[in-house]
């Protein structure tokens, strides 16, 4: 009777090695799946040409009418990753001035005209840089006054700010003086501009266009037709 009740025993423990060697097959064989994703797994392709992704834009923000600089504005955590060709989604105008920049003060204007026509549909964000151009100057304070357009001296080589064409700007502004977002999306020059897709992806990249193509207002017009 005690061997009978031994081999029983013994079978219900064989049964159960069984099993345990069976789940340690199963856990290798996903081990082994998981490893072939993550090696097989493509990368996004991360720069600021067309086509790519762009790069993270991370700076202090003003939003139009605020009293001071607040949170940091993170473009990755603002754009819809998911979006597909063909839905609706909110476009984003990414524009680098310098506020000594010349061209920079002439094209404020025309900047009020397209946000008027697209901003129901587009965001327009402006990053302030410095591009260290001997006797040119740059602060927070500045970039402010050059946004709403109010009472500074200093813009575009010591003009009050208020005279600037344009209206006052009424969209979000970043603070990128320290130059830490300039280089990773290879600004050289101001105005730069470029237009994203709701996902993040570049739609046009000013630098890869001939002035005489018509700028971003062309490219606007290109992408958007007449605009709302």
């Amino acid at each position: 009777m005690q061997m009978n009740e031994q081999r029983r025993a013994l079978l219900r423990d064989e049964d159960g090695d069984g099993r345990l060697w069976a789940a340690f097959a199963v856990m290798g064989m996903l081990t082994v799946m998981f490893a072939v994703l993550i090696i097989y797994s493509v990368a996004p392709d991360i720069g600021p040409e067309e086509g790519k992704l762009a790069p993270n834009l991370i700076a202090p923000a003003h939003p139009a009418g605020a009293a001071d600089w607040g949170d940091q504005f993170v473009l990755y955590d603002d754009m819809n990753r998911d979006w597909v060709e063909g839905e609706t989604g909110s476009w984003y105008v990414i524009q680098f001035i310098d506020t000594d920049c010349g061209h920079c003060w002439t094209e404020a204007e025309e900047m009020s005209i397209m946000h008027d026509q697209f901003g129901s549909y587009v965001k327009f964000i402006t990053v302030g840089i410095s591009l260290g151009i001997p006797g040119w100057s740059t602060s927070p304070d500045e970039i402010i006054a050059f946004q709403e357009r109010s009472d500074y001296d200093g813009c575009n080589g010591g003009k009050n700010c208020n005279t600037r064409p344009g209206e006052a700007h009424s969209w979000t502004y970043l603070n990128d003086i320290d130059g830490s977002e300039k280089s990773e999306w290879e600004v050289s020059s101001t105005p730069f501009a470029i237009i994203l897709q709701p996902n993040g992806v570049v739609a046009w990249n000013m630098g890869q266009h001939e002035p005489q193509e018509g700028g971003l207002p062309t490219a606007m017009n290109n992408l958007f037709g007449g605009g709302a």
